[in-house]
């Protein structure tokens, strides 16, 4: 076994050992280090346990970057909602929002372009055109819901939504 083996295998141990908020308010790379993520494996893109999580994901929604068991529970949802039916992204952001990430909702339009309707940068306010929707949970998270405007009609595609998240280094 060569020495980054070691090194990995110990960094990956200590990885599913520490919560994903360890880090606090130092930033994405702290988190990172907090987690046990060393060299390429604490890029943001990376996703080590290969489950379609990134690291930078992992960060923006407080999940442990490694084998996270409520991952997909807490990870952006589509539903459709009323009558007739309309598209809303729904997700659950941390009690403490990272100041380096921004949450950003995008509508696709029939032609396939993407406009976005909701930005988050950091701890900052909501703004855009979509209509969003904040409910504070007992666990000290809050669960926000985004909508399309309601001046713009919804497109007729199959994931008219999507919850983007980027890294503001």
């Amino acid at each position: 076994m060569s020495w980054k083996s070691v090194v990995v295998s110990c960094g990956l141990l200590f990885a599913s050992l520490v919560p994903a908020s360890a880090a606090g308010e130092g930033g994405y790379f702290d988190w990172a280090g907090a987690n046990g993520l060393l060299g390429v494996f604490a890029e943001p893109d990376a996703d080590l346990d290969t489950d379609g999580i990134t690291n930078l994901m992992a960060y923006a929604f407080d999940l442990a970057p490694m084998n996270d068991p409520d991952a997909w529970d807490k990870l952006p949802s589509l539903a459709f909602i009323g009558d007739p039916p309309e598209p809303v992204m729904i997700f659950v952001l941390p009690p403490e929002i990272p100041r380096d990430i921004s949450y950003v909702v995008d509508l696709m339009t029939e032609s396939g372009a993407r406009v976005e309707i909701a930005r988050k940068n950091g701890r900052d306010a909501w703004f855009g055109t979509g209509e969003v929707s904040r409910r504070r949970l007992e666990d000290g998270c809050t669960e926000v819901a985004v909508q399309i405007p309601l001046e713009m009609e919804i497109p007729e595609v199959a994931r008219p939504l999507r919850l983007r998240v980027e890294f503001l280094p």
